[in-house]
């Protein structure tokens, strides 16, 4: 930074005697001084600013969120009854060991503000722009992904008025879950949400051996079908017998409860289309810092206790192990959605390779 010299008045005395004989010089006025100080003492404190406040700043929000991260999730797990458990669960459940129809639905509510909070309700409305053609939603659990989803080619068809070309959105939808109880939530939601389910009567079908199914109710002329059954078996295609395969296969939180992940990565990539499919997940689990991670670790047991799934896998190793052992099956995207959560949360996005044979 340059440095101006300032003289004593009686320097400027003495100067001004020896140069009385000299020609006068025009002085500097006070404001032309005043201007020429200011730029650069602007651009020093601006050069400061950037250099020190902003980094420490920085740093300061992400160890804030770091600590109330922390203390949210040790506060919510030790709430949750203790638990002897040493390792992960051998039977895949897919829900809260406590779980069953008299509580479901409060579980489902007890839900919705950690879910805001957390930035999971904005991804769901994510998940649920991507839902076209006909949609397979696996895991579908008390479909907290029903009410954000377009409706609108499914109603059109269920009306009678779906022209040549349908508009963006569901054209069927089949949900698939292992509890009995949070589908029948679903199924709840559904009636709210889908117009038409409120005139239409359920098809019931029964238990079948043959496609490992516990049972189905279909609506819409087999259009919208809720079924029951385990994601490790085969799952049933799309009911439309010109369409063999689903154009978007999504699931949330799904792989946290599950015995054997990969196996059910590859039962997703059986069915859905190849080249222009695509099967999306949102995950939660290992993150970018090993103090979280100690922490998921550590209550993993109790969270599972109540919630059902065990949080601190690593998702995104899964997913390769999956993509390696599954031919023509690729990674699009993996994303870390929502800084504050420190990449527990995560986006994957999967293809299957049209030149698969």
């Amino acid at each position: 930074m340059k440095i101006r010299q300032f003289r004593s008045p009686q320097d400027t005395k003495n100067r001004s005697n020896s140069m009385e004989n000299s020609k006068p010089q025009s002085p500097t006025s006070p404001s032309s001084s005043s201007t020429s100080a200011t730029p650069a003492q602007a651009e020093t404190l601006r050069d400061l600013w950037a250099s020190t406040w902003l980094p420490l700043t920085g740093a300061a929000l992400l160890a804030g969120a770091l600590g109330f991260y922390i203390f949210g999730t040790a506060a919510a797990s030790f709430k949750a009854t203790p638990c002897s458990c040493t390792g992960e669960h051998s039977t895949p459940t897919g829900r809260p060991p406590a779980l069953d129809g008299d509580n479901a639905e409060q579980f489902d509510k007890e839900l919705a503000l950690p879910e805001w909070w957390m930035g999971i309700t904005k991804l769901r409305k994510r998940i649920a722009e991507r839902a076209n053609g006909h949609v397979l939603e696996l895991a579908m659990g008390t479909g907290r992904n029903l009410e954000y989803f377009n409706w609108e080619p499914l109603t059109l068809r269920a009306e009678g008025k779906a022209g040549a070309k349908l508009p963006k959105g569901v054209a069927s939808f089949t949900g698939l879950d292992i509890s009995v109880d949070m589908m029948d939530v679903a199924r709840k939601r559904l009636v709210k949400t889908v117009p038409p389910m409120e005139k239409s009567a359920p098809i019931v079908r029964a238990s079948t051996m043959a496609d490992h199914t516990g049972g189905q109710l279909s609506y819409l002329d087999s259009q919208l079908r809720l079924i029951h059954s385990d994601a490790h078996h085969p799952i049933p295609g799309p009911a439309t017998p010109k369409t063999p395969k689903y154009d978007t296969v999504i699931q949330t939180f799904g792989l946290c409860s599950v015995s054997d992940p990969v196996a059910v990565v590859n039962n997703l990539a059986k069915v859905v289309k190849p080249g222009s499919g695509r099967i999306i997940l949102l995950e939660h689990g290992k993150g970018w810092y090993g103090i979280v991670n100690g922490l998921l670790d550590k209550n993993a047991g109790k969270h599972f206790e109540k919630y059902g799934c065990w949080w601190n896998r690593d998702i995104e190793g899964l997913v390769e192990d999956a993509v390696a052992k599954t031919p023509g099956l690729e990674i699009v995207k993996v994303e870390r959605p929502n800084i504050m959560q420190m990449g527990t949360l995560v986006w994957v996005e999967l293809k299957v390779n049209d030149k698969t044979s």
